[in-house]
């Protein structure tokens, strides 16, 4: 008989029945918090991932948003099949069928057939359809912002909260950061009066996605907010190369502005950047790159 890997007998009890030894899918980046597996069931190939708690534990990328949107993750996964509804009412992308999840521990999903992404090759048409996606997603408005579920934060209190967060993943930084640039940062974070609010992806990155024969599919929904639009813009602006913001741009501007966002650029910057969106490690180059 064969068993889910990672998972305990009480876990493995009501999910389906394997139909062969499950293989571990190689994880693309050394601080991936989760491990993956493609399972044959009796219900037809699916995926399963399990949280690496140890790896959650030392993540940039999830102190930050659990500090800023009050996440709890991995708690918030006995809540993912919510993501997953959301997204196909809502998105204009294909996701994952849900089948099971366990708070902190694992998501079993449909497994979606055909190819992981090259972020060094990607087509005019998949930009179109983030755009498409991305279009979609902002015309679901907000007045409060937090979990994607439940955003009962209230507009007023994002600035501190993102001061808190910002100086808190300032001091986890192995190598100090500026205390010119810190400073600036933090003074204008104080400023920053957001009033609309939209869903967001905040660890969006082409290998967050796969290709179907013509079609784009979001195969990982972990991170999912209500957020500040302008957050979501300054981090499509540093995933897409120039040449595809301007194709996003073109698409984007048909349904919504693009505002502007330059006074408070810098604190969306440097957070994303203390959070290890993209695995920059340049902070001078990252701070000019857009």
């Amino acid at each position: 008989m064969f068993t889910y890997p990672l998972l305990t007998p009480a876990e493995q009890a009501s999910l389906p029945t394997l139909v062969a030894e499950p293989n571990p899918i190689q994880a693309k980046f050394e601080d991936s918090t989760h491990q993956l597996f493609y399972c044959q069931t009796t219900d037809g190939e699916m995926v399963l991932k399990v949280c690496h708690e140890a790896t959650i534990r030392s993540s940039h990328f999830w102190l930050g948003a659990n500090h800023l949107f009050a996440a709890n993750f991995p708690d918030s996964l006995g809540d993912i099949h919510l993501t997953h509804h959301f997204l196909q009412k809502n998105g204009a992308l294909t996701v994952p069928g849900f089948v099971a999840a366990n708070a902190q521990r694992f998501v079993l999903t449909r497994f979606l057939a055909g190819k992981d992404l090259d972020a060094e090759l990607i087509a005019d048409d998949w930009v179109i359809q983030l755009a498409e996606h991305i279009v979609k997603l902002h015309q679901c408005t907000y007045t409060s912002w937090g979990q994607l579920h439940a955003p009962k934060l209230p507009a007023i209190e994002w600035s501190g909260r993102l001061h808190q967060t910002i100086t808190c993943l300032a001091k986890q930084q192995g190598t100090p950061i500026d205390k010119t640039l810190l400073a600036e940062v933090l003074a204008n974070a104080e400023n920053i009066r957001e009033t609309e609010f939209v869903p967001m992806m905040l660890d969006l990155r082409w290998d967050q996605f796969r290709s179907g024969t013509n079609d784009l599919a979001l195969i990982d929904l972990d991170a999912f907010f209500i957020a500040p639009r302008a957050l979501d813009l300054v981090l499509l602006e540093y995933a897409l190369t120039p040449t595809q913001l301007a194709l996003f741009k073109r698409h984007y501007i048909q349904t919504h502005n693009w505002p502007e966002h330059g006074a408070y650029k810098c604190c969306y910057q440097l957070l994303l950047f203390l959070m290890n969106i993209l695995g920059e490690t340049d902070l001078a180059k990252w701070m000019q790159q857009i």
